[in-house]
């Protein structure tokens, strides 16, 4: 059954994948159509698209993603040290050593890091885009 299964899913990932591609191309043309219907110029079609894309955008992207995945580094750090200060041992059993791995906070702490860092970032966007309207509204 395993072997089958590592099979299906890359396949089935793929699949899912590509449906997900053609829906998003069929409703964009979709939208296109109902424009021409309306009777809409090309000029206006142009504009309504270019404002939809600038409302759409996240000018922000990279600076919470960034904010995220140091938070998701520093949680998995933090837990990597806290696993190798407590956990971290080797027990001699008839001359044979090995290492008792029981806890694992580390990839806790990554998870926990990464919800802590997913709203610091939230905030400290919200921030700055408040920030940048402001400055665009002095510049009017």
């Amino acid at each position: 059954m395993v072997p089958v299964l590592g099979i299906m899913v890359p396949i089935i990932f793929f699949i899912v994948v590509g449906f997900v591609i053609a829906l998003v191309f069929q409703l964009k043309s979709k939208e296109k159509q109902m424009m021409i219907e309306k009777g809409l110029s090309t000029e206006q079609m142009v504009e309504l698209l270019k404002s939809k894309e600038k409302d759409n955008r996240n000018r922000f992207l990279m600076l919470k993603g960034g904010i995220i995945l140091i938070f998701l580094v520093i949680g998995g750090i933090i837990g990597d040290l806290i696993d190798r200060a407590f956990y971290f041992k080797y027990e001699n059993f008839s001359g044979s050593h090995y290492y008792d791995g029981s806890a694992n906070y580390s990839v806790w702490l990554a998870f926990l890091g990464l919800g802590i860092g997913a709203v610091a970032a939230h905030f400290i966007a919200k921030k700055y885009e408040i920030t940048e309207e402001k400055r665009i509204q002095s510049l009017k």
